[in-house]
């Protein structure tokens, strides 16, 4: 996949806005051509208790911002389409999170570029970030493990006439029909946030599967889910949720089921894992 241009931003916990004193607690990715905006934020508060000795409320207060910042970047994701939106973005936050001025990145894998300005930059915990890259991970190790690595392409780069933009998926296979299969961290203890995690796959799925691609044909879209536990009461209702518009979930347990399809049902590819 050729780089694209992104621009990342910091974010900061402001202690004190009269006196503007800063703590870096995160960053944020946007790349326009592949549909990508999404976030890093540090799980411990660990350096704001050390530079600003904030604990008790303030640290409940502070969590609280990094909770609505995460569940907000989501909702944003199909809002922003262009940098000038992301600057406007940023001018409305008016609260402790501050996010600096958005600054030019060269983009070939979105995850893993997140990753390293998070190390660079901020060089905490990732909340919640490092269980989905750590997902991903387990799930291409699978595939190889299982001998499927060369009927599964990774990084796909796909175009959603609805919204016209591109998003990155996680892994696809071709058996007639391009299977996109995307990886999705359904984290939350709440299952009203998952649902609507899931809404947003669903409408994505049922955009994609509803023209042709002009590059992979016919698509099919599938949302690979890792929950809290295998018991997980949002299980039913994301599968639900997505099977609206025929979008099949796969948990952790399904896998051997979808492994066993491309075994048997997928093409070797020249690009793959």
């Amino acid at each position: 996949m050729k780089p694209s241009k992104g621009y990342y931003s910091v974010i900061q916990y402001i202690h004190d806005l009269a006196r503007a004193e800063s703590a870096n607690i995160g960053v944020l990715l946007f790349v326009p051509e592949r549909g990508f905006l999404d976030a890093r934020v540090v799980h411990d508060n660990a350096r704001v208790r050390h530079v600003f000795g904030v604990a008790g409320d303030d640290l409940k207060r502070l969590n609280s911002f990094k909770s609505s910042f995460s569940e907000r970047v989501k909702v944003e994701r199909y809002n922003i389409e262009t940098v000038e939106h992301l600057s406007k973005f940023i001018d409305t936050r008016g609260n402790q999170i501050q996010l600096t001025e958005p600054r030019f990145a060269k983009v070939t894998n979105c995850e893993e570029l997140l990753d390293d300005l998070f190390k660079k930059l901020v060089d905490g915990e990732a909340k919640k970030k490092k269980l989905k890259k750590s997902f991903t991970k387990n799930i291409e190790n699978r595939f190889v493990a299982a001998g499927i690595q060369e009927k599964v392409q990774r990084n796909i780069s796909i175009h959603v006439p609805v919204v016209d933009r591109d998003i990155s998926v996680t892994f696809g296979f071709q058996n007639g029909a391009f299977n996109l299969m995307q990886a999705v961290s359904f984290q939350s203890e709440s299952v009203d946030r998952n649902a609507n995690v899931a809404i947003r796959h669903s409408f994505e799925g049922h955009a994609l599967q509803s023209q042709a691609d002009n590059e992979y044909g016919g698509l099919k879209y599938r949302v690979l889910g890792r929950f809290q536990s295998n018991k997980d009461e949002s299980i039913p209702v994301v599968r639900r949720v997505l099977r609206e518009n025929a979008v099949q979930l796969y948990t952790e347990n399904d896998l051997p089921e979808l492994i066993d399809e491309i075994r048997r049902t997928g093409k070797f590819l020249d690009e793959h894992i």
